[in-house]
């Protein structure tokens, strides 16, 4: 289950990377390119949830991190949606998506870390 939820959260990381270059570059992204990363961001939870299920305690972090980034990641939503682009939210989401992808790698990659 860790596997399939590090592979889904690195499908999601490369359609926010994409999101994000497309952002500095001013195009618009495609359409789909934001269901896709909120699709498999969705996909991975459940993946860790159910590995958190089956025991593997280490995950609580990530579980807390993949909280706030999906707060985060509302709140920029819902910001753009009002017009405002607010650069605090974008950081602190990529921020704590990068501390929780590390970390999640981490823990799968290295089982006794």
């Amino acid at each position: 289950m860790l596997i399939a939820s590090m592979l889904c959260f690195t499908l999601t990381v490369i359609a926010g990377v994409w999101l994000g270059l497309c952002v500095l570059r001013s195009k618009r992204p495609l359409k789909a390119l934001l269901p896709v990363h909120v699709g498999f961001a969705l996909l991975g939870a459940v993946f860790m949830i159910a590995a958190l299920a089956n025991g593997d305690s280490r995950l609580m972090l990530n579980v807390a991190l993949a909280v706030a980034v999906a707060a985060f990641g509302l709140l920029m939503g819902w910001a753009r949606r009002r017009g405002y682009v607010i650069a605090p939210l974008y950081m602190c989401h990529i921020l704590l998506a990068v501390m929780f992808y590390l970390s999640l790698v981490s823990f799968t990659l290295f089982p006794n870390f």
